[in-house]
């Protein structure tokens, strides 16, 4: 009922908004995110949360930095087998390291964005600082999906020879240097666009955090209404 009042509400708002909104829940609904804890909109409106919002709140953090810290040793297997070519399909690496990069961004956006829309309930987070920290750790993992990606291509990289210079590439890519030493060509020239537009929005929406947590700025001036 809530989700068939909110999309009617999104609609008569804006429809550009009601159709993003619907992209990234979507999105959520297939991300592996999911079984660590499922979604804060859940969370928020769980019985759980409800009798002890510290403590069911904590239970879930130890759920998602675990499920984090699994991705990270998934992703150096992944950068090992592929440079080893360890008789396996590369597509296979290709694949873990999108839903990767798709699951890191639908949980950013949604979280800066629609988590708030889909509920009466206040959207809480265990806390601010730790926030930023995995914001960054997800960036670094963006750096490193995107250069799994390139390891399978490697051919497709004009100027690289090892898995380090597709490191490099992603790195130059991400930061948008693009010093040209390397140069994608043919489907990584795709890749890297839209690494290049991940990047930018996750940026944006991590710029976006780190402004919410500043501390309010405020002049000991005093104006008369005159001045």
């Amino acid at each position: 009922m809530r989700r068939r009042l909110l999309g009617k509400q999104l609609r008569d708002y804006s429809i550009i908004t009601w159709f993003f909104e619907r992209v990234f829940w979507f999105l959520h609904q297939l991300s592996p995110s999911r079984v660590a804890g499922g979604s804060r909109v859940a969370h928020v409106n769980s019985e759980a949360f409800r009798q002890n919002p510290k403590a069911a709140t904590a239970i879930r953090s130890r759920r998602k930095e675990l499920y984090i810290l699994t991705w990270f040793a998934i992703e150096m297997l992944l950068l090992v087998f592929a440079e080893l070519e360890a008789g396996w399909p590369l597509w296979i690496p290709r694949v873990l390291a999108t839903i990767r990069i798709l699951d890191i961004f639908q949980s950013s956006v949604n979280l800066s964005v629609f988590d708030q829309l889909r509920t009466d309930e206040r959207i809480v987070i265990s806390s601010a600082v730790r926030t930023l920290v995995l914001s960054f750790l997800n960036y670094l993992e963006l750096l490193i999906c995107f250069g799994i990606v390139y390891v399978t291509m490697l051919e497709q990289l004009a100027g690289a020879e090892t898995w380090l210079d597709a490191i490099y590439f992603s790195v130059v890519t991400q930061l948008t240097i693009g010093y040209g030493d390397i140069r994608p060509v043919g489907t990584a020239r795709f890749v890297s666009a839209m690494q290049g537009l991940v990047a930018v929005a996750f940026t944006i929406l991590i710029l976006g955090r780190i402004v919410s947590v500043l501390p309010k700025i405020e002049s000991v001036m005093k104006h008369s209404p005159d001045d």
